[in-house]
């Protein structure tokens, strides 16, 4: 059964990350991940509100997914929130960069965790997301 998979990002690289999305529609990859994370961003500027709509989506997933672009550690809100509530959950965290991001700087949130990310391989994702 596919772990549930929270996906964190900056918004700038949806693109990328729904190409990583679409990869388990594709016969010859062999992906299973049941994304949790939000499909659109939530229509609200209330702090509090879009709190509590991805609030229960970290807490019923298994796995936490950083996904790392060229500004994500400029994220100073969303990305670190997520990532903070995801490990006081106790969830896995996982860090991959975006192809071809293999220089993108490593959130702070992630380094004062301790969670070296990985250059973009699905593979080793996979792997990683299987256990």
């Amino acid at each position: 059964m596919p772990k549930k998979t929270f996906i964190s990002f900056k918004s700038e690289d949806i693109l990328k990350v729904w190409a990583l999305r679409g990869l388990s529609h594709f016969q010859n990859v062999a992906f299973e991940m049941d994304d949790v994370s939000l499909r659109e961003s939530v229509d609200s500027k209330e702090e509090a509100y879009i709190k509590s709509v991805i609030r229960p989506k970290i807490k019923s997933c298994d796995v936490c997914l950083c996904l790392i672009g060229e500004n994500t550690f400029r994220s100073r809100k969303w990305v670190p929130w997520e990532v903070r509530l995801a490990s006081e959950e106790g969830k896995t965290i996982l860090a991959m960069r975006l192809k071809d991001m293999n220089t993108a700087i490593t959130p702070a949130v992630l380094s004062n965790l301790g969670i070296i990310p990985f250059d973009w391989d699905i593979e080793k994702l996979f792997v990683q997301i299987g256990r």
